[in-house]
């Protein structure tokens, strides 16, 4: 019978495990951690080999766990909750923390900024970090446990992720003062068209918008596509086209009267910004006080 000092693993052994249970492949897995292969496949063989059983049924066919990986399986899985716990509970007590916040470009911009100046001048022992992604990348980086907390302007569901509207926005087509102040939809694909990216939150709430309308991306007249809000911004100034921006981003422009709103008969498009965190996830105590601060509840 083993005995309790012959156990002799590790977390990052137990991580690979749980990634490659939870991919059910040890290829996913070792992109998600960001780890080779090789390495993912000798730690699962280390924990066999010190169990002295076999967790995976290794077969080109399927992924199957034995009855030993599933039982292993939770026991893993119940260890990271109790240090999840740990660490949360730990940081409550102190009055010092830090916190990285994964962020869409809108979000990092013009929602998270004052809640950082008042978390700065409330609890100024506590330091955050914005890390700017497009929506997409925000939700993977939250569902994989590498971000503890996001800000992003789309759902993306899963059983592992909860959601909790933090602002309300719009989007608006913007031009060059020298174009027309009103459009119908039919005028939208003679338009030259500048776009965000794909995977961008702003992108996918416009297309659904014009989708209702039978207008597709393929008849969009699309003559520029950035990452940049600033960057459309700027050609949209220059004449190089329209652009759908959020009215959030815009304020100083329209005060400057470097670009105008175009009005589109019957279009209105409304979008929610969200604050998204894993369910069985106990926040660290700066990552807490933000949820606290940007949702306006505990």
């Amino acid at each position: 019978m083993m005995k309790y000092k012959d156990l002799n693993f590790d977390v990052h052994q137990l991580r690979s495990f749980c990634e490659v249970t939870n991919e059910e492949s040890f290829t996913r897995a070792s992109r998600k951690l960001n780890l080779g292969q090789a390495t993912i496949s000798h730690h699962v063989s280390q924990l066999e080999k010190m169990l002295g059983l076999s967790l995976i049924t290794r077969s080109s066919k399927e992924f199957s766990l034995t009855d030993e990986g599933k039982l292993f399986r939770e026991f893993c899985l119940k260890f990271f909750e109790e240090i999840d716990s740990l660490v949360a509970n730990v940081s409550e007590k102190s009055s010092v923390g830090f916190a990285v916040i994964s962020a869409s470009t809108i979000p990092s911009s013009y929602i998270i900024p004052p809640v950082i100046v008042r978390l700065a001048a409330e609890q100024p022992g506590f330091y955050y970090r914005v890390n700017i992604a497009d929506s997409r990348e925000v939700v993977e980086t939250i569902k994989e446990g590498k971000i503890e907390i996001g800000v992003l302007g789309r759902k993306m569901q899963h059983p592992s992720l909860a959601y909790e509207k933090v602002f309300s926005d719009e989007i608006v087509l913007i031009g060059a003062q020298d174009m027309p102040d009103r459009v119908s939809v039919d005028d939208i694909p003679g338009l030259k068209m500048i776009m965000r990216e794909r995977g961008s939150g702003t992108r996918a709430a416009v297309e659904n918008a014009l989708s209702t309308y039978n207008l597709h991306p393929s008849d969009l007249k699309i003559v520029y596509e950035t990452t940049s809000p600033e960057g459309i911004k700027e050609c949209v100034a220059f004449g190089m086209g329209v652009s759908f921006v959020s009215r959030l981003a815009i304020k100083k422009e329209l005060a400057l009267k470097s670009v105008k709103i175009i009005q589109i008969k019957n279009i209105n498009i409304n979008r929610d910004f969200y604050l998204v965190y894993q369910v069985n996830r106990n926040l660290s105590r700066a990552a807490a006080l933000f949820k606290e601060v940007i949702t306006g509840s505990p």
